[in-house]
Formats: C-alpha cells, structure tokens, sequence
C-alpha cells in the first residue's frame, strides 16, 4: 500500500483543523498566526540519501527539501525546528559536518533555527526540520484552486538534475552531477514572490514533473497537457528516454504553478510548459506530436 493510501486511511480521520487543508497539500496555516504556515519533512538514511554522501550536504538538502515548500506557497521561510536520530557509531566529527551545512542554508535563507530534540539510536541517521513560513500574499497559494480549463501550467526551474545526479552518484559520472544530487538547488524569493502574485495553485516537484502535475490537476478535479519541448531541462536534449528520464526522476524541489488568468509573470522565474484540460489524465506531447506516458511517471512513496 502506498503512502497516500495509509495516510488517508489512517490520519486524515484525525485531522479537524481548517488549516490543514483536509491534508492536501504540503503545508499547514497555522490558527493562531495570521498567513503563517508551517512544513515538516524527514530524510532517512538509504532512502533519501546515501551513506557515502557528506554530512555537510545531508544538512543542506534537508533544509531545501522544506524551503522549496515553503516557497511554492508563496511565502518565505522564518523559523525551524530540528529533530536529529544520531546513530551510535558516528562520531562527533561526522556531526560537525552535518550541522556545518545546517547553518550554510539557514543564513543563506534567512531562518532562525529555535529548538528541537537529539536521540541516539541503533538504526540509521533520520533528520527532520520543522519549517515555519510568512505569506507573501493573504494566504498560501494551495494545491487545491478549481483551476479552469486552459488555465496555463508553469515551472520555475529545470528539472532532471535529482535523477541524472543520483545515477551519478550509484554509478559513476560528472562531478557536477553528483552535487546536483547531493545538494540540490531551490528556489528563491523572486520565486514565492511571482507564486504569491500570480499563482492560482501550486506543487514543488519533489516526486517527479509528470508524476506531481498529475496530482496538481488530479486535486483540481482536472486533466493535465504537458509540452516536453518547453520543459525546463537539467540537461537539454531532444532524446525522449532522457527527456523522460529527467521529467520522472525527482528530487528537483522546483515549484509548478496553474496561473491566474491575465497575470503577467516574470520569464526570469517561470516558464510556461503546458496547460490544464477538462479531461482527466495527463498527455504529453513532443513538437505537437503526441508521446505515450511512460510506465512510471515518478516516485512513489511506499508505507
């Protein structure tokens, strides 16, 4: 069974709060606190990174993976919470480096790190960061805005890099790629900024481009048009299996975007790479030429 489905059988009966947004999206606004929202995201050891990666680039991942959601809510990070499950034969070193990319991100996204809790455990190192975020606008742009039909579909960034860097880093390749992988860029300002302006929904691609604009227009109760040509790419190319490869992979924390009618949005931020339609399911199509969907559209997350 899949992530989705225990979470909805399991944790959304729990959830009562109007903020949480029935637990569609990635973020929370909290009650209390006007237009604050907050995030919360776990990498695990083997499953979101490799052992063999450093530390220091472990700590920045984790807090990208949670600023990038942050961001696609059109709002900007404040403060976090860290959680750290320390496996007992690490040594103090190895911690140093951790927390030394840690405090790389957090100054260079402007969060005030304001608590948390350290565990020492027999099994593998698990982090998580608790992210609060201040909207730019009213509120959070959701993932959930009954997007019309034709409504154009937008991408902040390429994709591709997480994927191409991971097969770099199990096989062998550019040392470029491998730090893609290992430390992936994010979004920034000017990004939440156009979210917050423009922005009628919004996802980071985090699972996949295909795979989290389906879910984008799944939640809308809409169908989805993707052109590749348009496709912002890690690594250009007019070679479908790569194109696919990239357009699958995940782990680029870029931000997709259904735009309001009549906005204008900056090209310097975002690209338009299709649109949404009335029919369910997503299509593609390379130079107008319509491409069978892969087997796998992205990552899916088992329980």
């Amino acid at each position: 069974m899949s992530e989705r489905d225990w979470i909805h059988r399991y944790i959304r009966p729990l959830v009562r709060a109007e903020g949480a947004d029935d637990l569609r999206d990635d973020v929370a606004e909290l009650s209390t606190f006007s237009s604050t929202i907050a995030t919360m995201d776990t990498l695990v050891e083997g499953q979101h990174f490799l052992s063999s990666d450093p530390l220091n680039t472990v700590g920045q991942k984790l807090v990208r993976v949670n600023v990038s959601d942050i961001h696609a809510k059109g709002a900007v990070p404040k403060e976090a919470l860290l959680s750290i499950a320390w496996p007992k034969g690490r040594g103090e070193a190895e911690f140093a480096d951790l927390m030394a990319g840690i405090a790389i991100d957090l100054r260079e996204f402007g969060i005030d790190l304001i608590g948390g809790d350290t565990v020492s455990t027999d099994g593998p190192l698990v982090l998580t960061l608790s992210l609060t975020g201040q909207c730019l606008g009213d509120g959070p742009v959701r993932r959930a805005a009954q997007a019309p039909d034709g409504a154009s579909l937008w991408l902040s960034g390429p994709i591709g890099g997480g994927a191409i860097g991971l097969r770099a880093a199990i096989e062998g390749g550019l040392e470029s790629d491998l730090q893609r992988y290992r430390c992936p860029p994010t979004t920034k300002v000017m990004h939440a900024q156009a979210v917050a302006e423009a922005g009628l929904a919004a996802i980071d691609v985090s699972d996949g481009l295909l795979l989290d604009a389906l879910s984008l227009a799944e939640i809308n109760g809409r169908g989805v048009h993707i052109n590749l040509e348009r496709v912002w790419l890690y690594r250009a190319t007019s070679d479908l299996p790569l194109i696919m490869e990239q357009a699958t992979g995940g782990d680029d924390y870029q931000i997709l975007m259904i735009a309001k009618d009549g906005v204008k949005i900056d090209p310097e931020a975002f690209l338009q790479i299709g649109h949404i339609k009335s029919k369910p399911g997503l299509t593609l199509s390379f130079h107008d030429e319509p491409i069978p969907l892969p087997h796998k559209l992205g990552f899916e997350h088992q329980a």
